[in-house]
């Protein structure tokens, strides 16, 4: 079978919640609770398995704050960055020369 990296990283991001649980914590929504609140109808299992995907990929990292109680904060990395320029600029270029309708 031919190996496409495109197209794996493609098939990863397009999972169930992935690309949505990405915006919110580029948005700021950077917590577990912050998420799920967010993407109310995702399940904590699903959140859970989908956040440590995107670790291991390093789309994201997970931070510990020492802080009483222990706080958990996910950020976006600079992997995803260069990722989201590139799929911002692959947007503009559908919408210019594919017709959707």
């Amino acid at each position: 079978m031919w190996n496409c990296p495109i197209q794996n990283m493609f098939n990863f991001l397009s999972k169930r919640w992935m690309l949505l649980i990405l915006k919110s914590i580029n948005e700021w929504k950077n917590s577990f609770g912050d998420i799920k609140r967010w993407l109310w109808s995702i399940s904590a299992r699903i959140l859970s398995e989908r956040l440590s995907e995107l670790q291991y990929e390093w789309y994201i990292e997970r931070l510990i704050i020492n802080e009483k109680p222990i706080k958990i904060q996910y950020n976006i990395t600079e992997k995803w960055k260069s990722l989201w320029e590139c799929l911002f600029s692959l947007d503009n270029w559908v919408k210019e020369n594919i017709n959707l309708s």
